[in-house]
Parts: C-alpha cells; sequence; structure tokens
C-alpha cells in the first residue's frame, strides 16, 4: 500500500474546500476529491474518510488559529481565508472519550527482555526509542484487544510539562477512558495511546509517537498559541518507563518527554482542554509540604527519577475514619507482601503494649504446616487459597484468630496479615459488637521488592516477586485500602518509617 502523507491529505481538503467555495464533511470532501479524480489510483488505504478527519482535526487542534483550516460546524470544514459572514468558527466540544476501537501501537513483550527489561524509569534510553520503535519491531492491535493480552505491550506517551522548578499537575476525572487505577489520582503526565491515525509518511522513523506526543498535549491542554508553534522543536524525550508490577502497567510501555512552557506569564492560569481533566495548577517539589502519595504510581516514579533532590519521600499518613479508633476492641493490620506490616506491628507491640494475632501463624497450624519461611512461600499461599476457598474456611480462621486473641486477656490486641475480605467480613461477624480498625500500608512495588530482598536475604528477579505479590491468595490485598480507616505510606528507611507510624498513632488516639 502507498504511504498517503498528512501534507497528500491537507493538501487535497485544502483543493476541494477552495473550488467548492462552501464548509464541507471529510466524507464529502473524499467523495468530491474522488469524483475529481484527485486520489491516486495505488491508494489503497481502508478509511481514508476517517483518516482525513482526524488530519483536519488534529491539524486544528494543534495549530489554532495558525492552521488554514478551521470548523464552521460539528463535522464540517472550511479554510478559515474564506470565512465571512455567512460561516464563522465553531469550537468542537471535546466532551467524548476515544472509541475503544482505535488501533493502537504495539509491540512484542519479548522485545523488551532481549533489550534488557527493567521496573521503573531508563532515563538514558534514545537506543531503546530507536530499536522500539523500528517499522519492522511494531504493528497495530485494535486496543479492546491489546488489553487483554500480556505478549505485547501498548506504546504510551507520558508528557510533562514544566515552568523552571514548576511542574504542571492535575487530577483525572471520571469522565474519561482512562484505566481505572488512574482514575481519580493525582498525575504529572499528559499523554495517552499512540494511535494508527499518527503515523504519516514524515514520521516514519519513530512510528508517530512524537507526534502523538503532540496530539495528546494539544488535546488535554489548551496552548497558547506560542507554544503551539515550539512545541514539536522543544518536546525533549527524557526517559522510557516500565511498570511491570501490575496487570494493566505491564501491558504499556512509555516514553517520557520534557516540555518546558513558552511564556510563564500565558501559563498563569493553565487551561484544560478536556473534561478530564480537573484541578490543573502548579506545584513545586521542592516545598516541604509537598505530599507525593496522592499521586499515581507512574507520577511518583517521575518525580522520584526527575526531581530526587526536590521531592521529600517520606512516610506519610492519612487518617478516614477516626471514630474507629474510638474504644476501640482489635486493630487490624493489612498491606501486600513486604510493605512493612511486621515493622509496625513491632512497633505497636514493643512501644505500645499491644499483643499480636498472626494470621499466617494462626492458619499454618490449621493447615497443620510450618509457617513462612519454614514452608516456601508459594507453596505455603497454595494451600492458603485451597483453605480459603472452601465453604467453611474463612470462618474457620476468623474463628481461630478471635479465640486467640480472647485468650491473651489483653485490651490491645492487633491482627497481622489478614490477605482477603471474605476473611475480614468472617472476623466481623465473629467479634460481633466490638469493634475493629483497620490500618493499610502502602509500598510502591519497586520499593517493596527491595524491602522484601533485603529481609529474605536471598537474590530473587522482580517478576518473581511480583509473582508473589499477585499470587491468587495475595490478589484482594491491593483493594483492602479501600477499607482502611487509616492509611501509611512507606516509602524509606525504618527510622523515619518508626516516626511516622508513632504520629499515625497518636493521631488516632491509640497511645491512650
Amino acid at each position: 500500500m502507498a504511504l498517503f502523507s498528512m501534507s497528500e491529505f491537507l493538501n487535497i481538503a485544502s483543493e476541494v474546500l477552495r473550488r467548492v467555495s462552501h464548509p464541507m464533511s471529510a466524507n464529502a470532501i473524499w467523495r468530491w476529491a474522488e469524483n475529481e479524480q484527485m486520489i491516486p489510483d495505488d491508494f489503497a488505504g481502508k478509511t481514508p474518510t476517517a483518516t482525513l478527519r482526524s488530519k483536519l482535526s488534529v491539524h486544528i487542534l494543534r495549530n489554532g488559529e495558525s492552521s488554514p483550516f478551521v470548523r464552521t460546524a460539528s463535522g464540517k470544514f472550511y479554510l478559515r481565508e474564506l470565512l465571512d459572514s455567512k460561516w464563522k468558527p465553531y469550537q468542537a466540544a471535546r466532551l467524548e472519550p476515544p472509541g475503544r476501537n482505535e488501533q493502537v501501537l504495539v509491540f512484542k513483550t519479548e522485545l523488551l527482555d532481549q533489550a534488557g527489561r527493567f521496573q521503573g524509569i531508563k532515563k538514558s534510553c534514545a537506543r531503546l526509542y530507536r530499536e522500539l520503535l523500528r517499522p519492522d519491531k511494531i504493528t497495530y492491535l485494535p486496543r479492546v484487544n491489546a488489553e487483554a493480552r500480556d505478549d505485547h505491550k501498548q506504546i504510551v506517551t507520558y508528557v510533562m510539562v514544566t515552568s523552571g522548578e514548576k511542574l504542571l499537575a492535575f487530577k483525572r476525572g471520571n469522565y474519561t477512558r482512562t484505566d481505572r487505577f488512574l482514575r481519580g489520582s493525582h498525575c504529572i503526565g499528559f499523554g495517552g495511546h499512540v494511535v494508527n491515525a499518527d503515523l504519516t509518511f514524515f514520521n516514519n522513523a519513530d512510528s508517530g509517537v512524537r507526534d502523538s506526543a503532540i496530539r495528546e498535549l494539544s488535546e488535554e491542554l489548551t496552548l497558547p498559541e506560542s507554544d503551539r508553534k515550539r512545541l514539536p522543536e522543544h518536546l525533549e524525550l527524557v526517559g522510557a518507563l516500565n511498570d511491570d508490577s501490575s496487570a494493566v502497567g505491564r501491558r504499556h510501555f512509555a516514553f517520557i518527554f520534557r516540555y518546558e512552557v513558552a511564556s510563564p506569564e500565558e501559563w498563569k492560569q493553565p487551561q484544560r482542554g478536556e473534561k478530564a481533566v480537573t484541578e490543573l495548577r502548579w506545584l513545586d517539589p521542592t516545598r516541604p509540604d509537598f505530599v507525593m502519595p496522592q499521586f499515581e504510581y507512574w507520577s511518583q516514579l517521575c518525580l522520584r527519577v526527575f526531581y530526587a533532590g526536590a521531592v521529600r519521600a517520606e512516610p506519610w499518613f492519612f487518617v478516614r475514619r477516626r471514630k474507629a479508633f474510638t474504644n476501640l476492641n482489635m486493630l487490624c493490620i493489612l498491606g501486600p507482601v513486604a510493605s512493612g506490616k511486621t515493622e509496625a506491628t513491632q512497633v505497636f507491640k514493643n512501644d505500645y503494649n499491644y499483643s499480636e494475632v498472626n494470621s499466617g501463624r494462626t492458619l499454618a497450624g490449621l493447615l497443620r504446616i510450618p509457617p513462612v519461611p519454614q514452608t516456601p512461600r508459594l507453596e505455603f499461599l497454595s494451600k492458603a487459597l485451597k483453605f480459603i476457598k472452601t465453604p467453611t474456611g474463612p470462618d474457620r480462621l476468623a474463628t481461630a484468630m478471635w479465640e486467640k486473641a480472647k485468650a491473651l486477656g489483653q485490651s490491645r490486641v492487633l491482627v497481622d496479615g489478614i490477605r482477603n475480605r471474605a476473611t475480614l467480613d468472617a472476623l466481623r461477624r465473629v467479634a460481633g459488637s466490638s469493634r475493629l480498625a483497620l490500618i493499610y500500608i502502602h509500598t510502591p512495588a519497586d520499593i517493596a521488592f527491595d524491602f522484601y530482598i533485603e529481609r529474605e536475604g536471598k537474590p530473587i528477579s522482580i517478576e518473581e516477586f511480583i509473582q508473589i505479590r499477585e499470587s491468587s491468595v495475595e490478589s484482594e490485598v491491593v483493594e483492602m485500602i479501600e477499607d482502611a480507616d487509616a492509611v501509611l505510606y512507606n516509602w524509606t528507611g525504618k527510622p523515619n518509617y518508626k516516626q511516622t507510624i508513632h504520629a499515625m498513632i497518636r493521631d488516632t488516639g491509640l497511645h491512650i
């Protein structure tokens, strides 16, 4: 099939509109061009009208009043120079998320293994950029299919907008097709999937990735005219991001760009371009009151890598339901493997005289096997899952833990390590009118990986660690953060972490 460049599409549209002298839809433009034999004979595109509509829309969006094209109504295009009293510019409302049938750019996951798989951000990525985006390495898949496959990675762009030391941030609203784990989270990256409409004759070298980043930024923000003009030349590739810590992350691969705005004066009050972009504002990561845990994981990675000297990645907590800690009978500490539950439990035990009921050891007793590490973790998790999946498993475990708690004869009791909601619900039933409070400990996957290696004292790959975190018996733990009465974020070494635990205990009144 002959490559049909962006300029050819737009040149045809320009010539047609100039001849007919009135606004037309992309369909009408293309039909008119075909009738006038303006289309090359060897052109074999399957959806030329959709491509023409996309090229016109992107050109108008990206170039604003500098574009020779203009909308006069929804779906109607015209030449700006031919506007008169009868035809006036129309601002298209970008309210609907893109359709899920779009074709997204992907590469085979095995190519990353060959190039050297990594977790997190690689700043020196020029060679990776060239290798992964070679035309013979990439292909397109319907997005709905790509999101269900682990053998391909979808390529996305992630653009940080800066003004000196300040960084533009926003919150993703629910009016978006963005994956659920990003919705409602604060974010410092604008961007999205690279789609087939991004590819033109002129950007074949990188499969349209840079142009996709420009398009996404132009859609999500209302750019001043000076920035529209300089954006292509001043968009800087600064890194590549691979995140194998979740199912969604494993199916995506991001190229990170930075754009420094042209004039801080014109960006004092940045304007969004899409309804899903909310709470748009400048932030200063150097401020002592900067709170990183409110940002989604990819933003956290970028902040830790690109603002390492400024961001204070200290432990942090917030209390969601303060009343839950009043007249408490039992405290439950939840969190994924290697999140820091054991350290928190030790603080409660050693400094505040709490007695512990360990769910893992209790379950080992019911299974009549040694606990971890005497029983290998994956073997223990497999047997634990079979037990919990039985009709009486959660009730038996909850009853055993409750009986142990009563046998302690203490007013301060905590349960460490509940792994699923069925057991938690069963414990609440067994406790009856007794009050239970939940503290969830969250640690980013890459940091938890480091904690795990330190704790276990033996080498393990990130892939093996993720396998443990995502085992069936562990899969519900991440979602249980929604049930927590307080959330503790663990980022750094034990001294700072312990100080934050003490601060949280004082704040909730658990020290009294």
